[in-house]
């Protein structure tokens, strides 16, 4: 999914001017995934206003992603604050102050590899930092069926009934299923890992979720994190997910291995990145035991968010069915392959290996 796939075009200074209500500048414009941002300056200032279709949320349900950000802001996370979410021909335009530090992945997409070692483990060290720095915020509750979600409690069901579920809370992700055969595909994809995860989710510590700890939501200074931009899919769900969306995006490189390349990954990076995290918040016996398994299915309920976006707000067949085919099936099955079992195994020695906490 290259810039080509973009949907929406960039935010043109007649359209910054009536949202924000005067004249502006137009500094840059940035084509992100799902959604447009352009740096607006005015009297001296500068400000980020990003784009973005509305999904069937609601108001409450973004206001509670803008408070966690400005919580953990005030915490001393280098998340950008949000001032201000206005709504404007059935689009939602977020005002967000300018990140700190530089933009060194712009441009790079998702599941690609950080340019370092050394951003890897500020990376893992940070996402330990932000779910320390989340541990007093409320409301602590998993956001609606609506838009993107990061979470994993429908593990607790039958992978069938899990997508019956979804279905009824997602009108385009029914109609898109309507009269395909899926069940089957399902019920093998996830029901082994459904069957482990469910009943120990309750032993897992849960944590505001960024959502999408990638390359191109963190800006750098040198080695260090500077900046943490895109909370548009933060959730509150175990923190563990969080750590395993992290691997996956930044670890192993699906646009290749939906292409054939197996051994597109780099276990390596996942070492450092779960060993820096660990180095900050330390991960529970049971945490270190399940994060395979958290890594192959951390896309089921976020794979099908994406499948209602492309759907129900693109009306894109093509794009649905890589939604649907290769993110939510076809990588579940990845794992299940000589390769997939291979990654998992290397990564639960990377956990048995972590020092306990001191």
């Amino acid at each position: 999914m290259g810039i080509s796939d973009r949907h929406w075009g960039p935010i043109e200074p007649a359209e910054a001017a009536a949202v924000l209500g005067h004249p502006v500048e137009i500094v840059s414009q940035h084509l992100r995934w799902l959604f447009a941002v352009a740096r607006c300056r005015f009297d001296g200032a500068e400000l980020m206003l990003k784009r973005q279709p509305a999904m069937g949320r609601s108001i409450e349900q973004i206001r509670w992603q803008h408070r966690l950000t400005n919580h953990l802001a005030d915490r001393g996370v280098p998340a950008a604050r949000v001032s201000d979410l206005r709504q404007r021909d059935e689009l939602w335009y977020e005002t967000i102050e300018v990140a700190d530090g530089g933009d060194t992945y712009a441009g790079v997409d998702t599941w690609e590899p950080f340019g370092c070692g050394a951003h890897v483990a500020a990376a893992g060290a940070m996402l330990a930092e932000l779910h320390l720095a989340g541990r007093d915020f409320e409301p602590r509750t998993p956001q609606p069926q609506a838009g993107f979600v990061v979470q994993v409690d429908l593990c607790r069901l039958d992978p069938v009934a899990a997508v019956d579920q979804l279905r009824d809370a997602r009108p385009a992700v029914a109609e898109y299923l309507d009269g395909r055969s899926w069940q089957d595909r399902v019920g093998a994809a996830y029901g082994a890992l459904f069957a482990r995860l469910g009943p120990a989710l309750d032993g897992l510590e849960r944590a505001p979720l960024h959502g999408d700890w990638q390359t191109n939501n963190l800006f750098f200074r040198g080695d260090r994190v500077s900046s943490i931009i895109d909370f548009h899919q933060a959730d509150f769900a175990p923190r563990l997910l969080d750590l395993a969306v992290a691997i996956e995006r930044n670890c192993f490189f699906w646009n290749r291995i939906s292409e054939g390349d197996d051994r597109a990954f780099d276990l390596d990076h996942a070492r450092i990145l779960v060993e820096a995290y660990h180095g900050r918040a330390p991960l529970t016996a049971i945490e270190r035991e399940l994060l395979s398994d958290v890594l192959a299915v951390c896309q089921f309920e976020y794979g099908v968010s994406f499948l209602d976006y492309y759907w129900g707000v693109e009306r894109d067949v093509e794009k649905a069915d890589w939604a649907w085919k290769t993110f939510v099936l076809g990588h579940a099955e990845w794992w299940q392959g000589e390769a997939g079992r291979g990654a998992r195994r290397s990564l639960g020695s990377i956990t048995r290996a972590l020092p306990d906490a001191g």
